[in-house]
C-alpha cells in the first residue's frame, strides 16, 4: 500500500469516529429528546464539516493525487480537527480561535500540498475540481479564525468593527457555497465519470466563481452580488446534471451497491442549490434575515443538512466504501436518504413532527454506516474511482 493510500485511510477512520459526535447530538437534537446548548451546536456543525467532511476530503485528495509527503499532514490534521471539536464543545473562549488556527496551518498545508501533486499531474477535470476546493476552504478557513477572534474579543484589532463583523459573517456563506458545492461536485464527478472535458472544467470554474462571488457579496455588503453567485450556481449545476445525466438517469439505478451514492449525491445537488434559490429569494425580499433569526430561518437550515448530509456524506460514504473490505446492505442509501428527504421537507414546512421523525431515520442509518465502514476498512488496495 502507497503512502497515499495509507494516509488517506487513516483520515477516513478518523472522520468516521468524529461523525459519530455530528450524528448522535443530530438524533437527539432532531427527534425533540435534548435541546443542546449553543456551544454543543457549533461542535455538531464543525464536527461534521471539519472532522467529518473536510478530513474525508482530504483522504480523497491524497487517493486522486497519490504522492509522497501525505502522512504527516494527516497526523497534523486528525490533532488539529479534534482539538478544534474540542474547543467548541468546551466553549473556552480564546482556545477556539487557537484551535481553528492550527485547523487552519492543516488547511493551507494540504492547499500547498495539492497544488504541488496538481503541478505534476494530468491535471484532470476533478483533479481541478478538488484544487480549486482547497483554495475556497482555506479562504473559508481564515473567515473562520477572523469570526472566531470577533465572537472572543467582540473586535479584530486592526479593523472597524463593520468590517470585522462583514468579514466573520462571510464564513458560513464560504464554506457553504464556496467549498461544499464544489468540493461534491467534483468527488461526485470523480466517482462517476472522471473523464476529462470541457463542460466539466466549465463547471469547477463556476463553481468556483460563485463561491468568490458570495464570499464578497458578505464582505462588501454587495447584495447584487448575491445574485450573481446564484446564477453562476445554478447554470454550473445545471451543466453538470446534463453532463452526469447518462449516470443518473434511471436505468443507471439498476446497479447496487455503493456507487448509487454517489448518484444520490448528484441528485441533492439539484435540490442544495433549489434551496440556495429559495433561501437567496426570501433574503432578497427580507422575509429572512439570518442575522436576527428572523423568517422561515429553518428553510437555510434545509439547505446546510442538503449540502452536509444529501451531497456530502452520500459522496463520501461512496468513496469510503471502496477502501472497505465489506459492502453495506443495497439498502442502506435508501434508509439514510428517505430520513434525509423526511428531514429536509419538515424544515420547509416547518414541521416538528416531520423533523422528529426524518432526523433519528437519517442518523440510526448514519450510525450503521460508520460502523460497517469502520469495522471494514481493511488493508485491501482501494478500488480508485474510474
Amino acid at each position: 500500500m502507497g503512502e497515499s493510500e495509507s494516509s488517506a485511510r487513516l483520515l477516513f477512520r478518523a472522520a468516521l469516529l468524529i461523525f459519530l459526535v455530528t450524528i448522535v447530538i443530530g438524533i437527539l437534537n432532531g427527534a425533540g429528546i435534548w435541546e443542546p446548548s449553543h456551544e454543543m451546536l457549533l461542535t455538531h456543525v464543525h464536527a461534521g464539516t471539519l472532522g467529518w467532511i473536510t478530513l474525508a476530503v482530504f483522504g480523497a485528495a491524497m487517493l486522486m493525487f497519490g504522492g509522497e509527503g501525505s502522512r504527516n499532514i494527516a497526523l497534523f490534521a486528525v490533532a488539529a480537527t479534534v482539538l478544534y471539536v474540542i474547543a467548541f464543545a468546551t466553549g473556552t473562549g480564546v482556545f477556539r480561535p487557537i484551535a481553528g488556527t492550527l485547523e487552519l496551518v492543516a488547511i493551507i498545508w494540504m492547499l500547498t500540498w495539492v497544488s504541488r501533486q496538481y503541478g505534476s499531474s494530468s491535471k484532470t477535470t476533478t483533479q481541478l475540481g478538488v484544487l480549486l476546493a482547497m483554495v475556497s476552504l482555506t479562504l473559508g478557513g481564515i473567515l473562520g479564525v477572523l469570526l472566531g477572534l470577533f465572537i472572543a474579543n467582540g473586535s479584530i484589532p486592526g479593523l472597524s468593527d463593520d468590517m470585522a463583523s462583514s468579514l466573520a459573517g462571510a464564513h458560513p456563506p464560504a464554506m457553504l457555497i464556496g467549498y461544499l458545492v464544489l468540493a461534491g461536485a467534483a468527488i461526485v464527478h470523480w466517482l462517476l465519470d472522471g473523464t476529462q472535458n470541457r463542460p466539466g472544467r466549465i463547471v469547477m470554474w463556476a463553481l468556483f466563481a460563485g463561491g468568490v462571488a458570495a464570499n464578497l457579496a458578505f464582505i462588501l455588503d454587495v447584495d447584487a452580488l448575491i445574485q450573481v453567485a446564484t446564477l453562476l450556481e445554478v447554470a454550473a449545476i445545471v451543466t453538470f446534471t446534463v453532463h452526469m445525466w447518462p449516470r443518473i438517469k434511471p436505468a443507471a439505478w439498476a446497479r447496487q451497491g455503493a456507487s448509487n451514492f454517489a448518484r444520490l449525491a448528484a441528485v441533492f445537488l439539484v435540490v442544495g442549490v433549489a434551496l440556495l434559490v429559495y433561501v437567496v429569494q426570501l433574503f432578497m425580499s427580507g422575509e429572512l434575515d439570518p442575522e436576527t433569526g428572523t423568517g422561515p430561518i429553518r428553510v437555510l437550515l434545509a439547505f446546510d443538512h442538503a449540502m452536509f448530509v444529501g451531497v456530502m456524506t452520500n459522496a463520501l460514504f461512496a468513496l469510503v466504501a471502496r477502501s472497505a473490505t465489506r459492502a453495506p446492505h443495497p439498502a442502506l442509501p435508501w434508509a439514510i436518504n428517505l430520513g434525509v428527504g423526511i428531514f429536509l421537507i419538515g424544515l420547509v414546512a416547518d414541521s416538528d413532527l416531520l423533523v422528529q421523525v426524518g432526523a433519528p431515520v437519517m442518523g440510526l442509518a448514519l450510525l450503521y454506516g460508520v460502523y460497517v465502514f469502520l469495522t471494514s476498512m481493511g488493508k485491501a488496495p482501494v478500488e480508485h474511482a474510474a
